[in-house]
């Protein structure tokens, strides 16, 4: 089970353990995908909202950073733990199932 708290400061729990993910705009990107989980939002939407100064190319290599992290954040609390996200070449989705 995955515990998201979003309000205070940020916090992720994993069957009732803290998972460690200190990157702010992983955070960012996490929060934005499960508010609004189930829906799926093309990869270049997603990084022109979240890093809107940088450059097309840039901006998709700090997405696929964040990415990453995330992924890499929650396979560290529980093994399975990038099922949470679902993504391909073209979008991203938290997935609720």
């Amino acid at each position: 089970m995955l515990e998201l708290r979003f309000l205070g400061h940020f916090e992720v729990l994993q069957n009732g353990i803290q998972v460690r993910l200190t990157s702010r705009p992983a955070q960012s990107l996490l929060a934005y995908l499960c508010l609004n989980a189930g829906k799926a939002f093309r990869r270049e939407m997603l990084a022109g909202m979240m890093w809107p100064e940088a450059s097309e190319t840039s901006a998709r290599n700090n997405l696929r950073q964040a990415l990453w992290r995330i992924r890499k954040s929650l396979e560290n609390g529980h093994a399975g733990g990038s099922d949470y996200l679902l993504a391909d070449d073209i979008s991203i989705a938290f997935n609720t199932e």
